[in-house]
């Protein structure tokens, strides 16, 4: 269950991005995204997925601050790290699926 709700966490992340006219907006700055990280670090302070985001973030905002990486790449690049956990989790959850289908059939 635990899986579920993080993997539903990590979906909304994705909704929460909007794209404007070809060039995505910086998150970094934004008070609502960061609220929403600290809120998700604080609840599940054991995730280290959640904990790996966060950080990649981070740097990715402090990359764009240099100049060394515009928005769009570091957008490209979290959507990308993001949608390998997600993939992740769901493999975690399909076969804790699979495993309690076994148990209940005693196999």
């Amino acid at each position: 269950m635990r899986i579920f709700i993080i993997l539903t966490l990590l979906l909304g992340l994705l909704f929460s991005y909007e794209i404007k006219a070809g060039e995505q907006k910086n998150h970094c700055y934004d008070a609502d995204a960061n609220l929403e990280w600290e809120a998700l670090i604080q609840k599940y302070p054991g995730d280290k997925q959640i904990h790996a985001l966060h950080a990649l973030r981070i740097g990715l905002c402090l990359k764009v601050d240099r100049g060394d990486i515009t928005v769009d790449e570091a957008n490209a690049i979290f959507e990308n790290m993001r949608s390998a956990l997600v993939r992740a989790k769901e493999r975690e959850r399909d076969k804790e699926l699979e495993d309690s289908k076994k148990e209940e059939k005693g196999v």
